[in-house]
């Protein structure tokens, strides 16, 4: 046996077994990891796992940190309203009228309670990112009042390269850290075109009953 092993090495392994088949059986979900600014309230923050202030990427509860100013490219966007809780609800669509009124129940829901506090219930754009300094994929969804404010400044640089940056926003007695977007000039490196195709497309025809890691009070907190 080798050194510390108090079982025979042909009885660790076996038909069902085979090495090679661990790793797949215990990676993480099919879905892209979170992007998410991480603010003095957050949770994450309070236990030492990223400083206050940075934008870190998050997959089966690691987060990894990515520093307070990113450059990153947008890829693509589309609608989401998320029910945090035990029935978790996620919803893509919803289905603007001519007046510009949300007429699906189910997102109009969401969206009138996302304002009542610990409803469990956010909204807003969510964005598909590609960061070049993590070599990754990931998709950034702009929940809070102040993240849809700032949302309109991603739109309109679609398939263009930005830089992220966090400010501290001050209203009276409150605080808060919220993102800054302004374009960016940077050459970055890019995956091959197939790679992006395909990752867009799964993100612009996500599965009706998807389900995701939402982490509690992720951008909830935030103003």
């Amino acid at each position: 046996m080798s050194e510390g092993a108090l079982i025979p090495q042909d009885l660790v392994g076996g038909a069902l077994a085979p090495a090679e088949s661990f790793k797949s059986l215990v990676a993480g979900g099919d879905y892209l990891p979170r992007f998410q600014l991480f603010g003095s309230k957050s949770d994450a923050c309070a236990e030492g796992k990223i400083p206050i202030g940075h934008y870190g990427l998050v997959k089966d509860d690691v987060i990894t940190d990515v520093g307070a100013e990113i450059d990153i490219v947008i890829v693509s966007w589309r609608p989401k309203a998320v029910q945090t809780g035990d029935d978790l609800v996620i919803d893509y669509h919803p289905e603007i009228d001519e007046k510009g009124n949300i007429t699906n129940p189910t997102f109009k829901r969401i969206v009138d309670l996302a304002g009542v506090r610990d409803s469990g219930c956010m909204y807003g754009p969510e964005f598909l990112l590609w960061v070049p300094s993590a070599n990754v994929f990931a998709t950034y969804h702009m929940n809070s009042k102040t993240g849809r404010r700032e949302a309109r400044n991603m739109e309109p640089l679609l398939g263009k390269a930005v830089t992220l940056k966090c400010h501290l926003i001050e209203q009276g007695k409150y605080k808060w850290h919220g993102p800054i977007v302004i374009p960016c000039s940077t050459p970055l490196e890019m995956p091959p075109e197939e790679d992006i195709r395909a990752e867009w497309t799964k993100f612009q025809n996500p599965p009706k009953n998807e389900m995701e890691a939402v982490e509690e009070g992720s951008e909830t907190r935030a103003r």
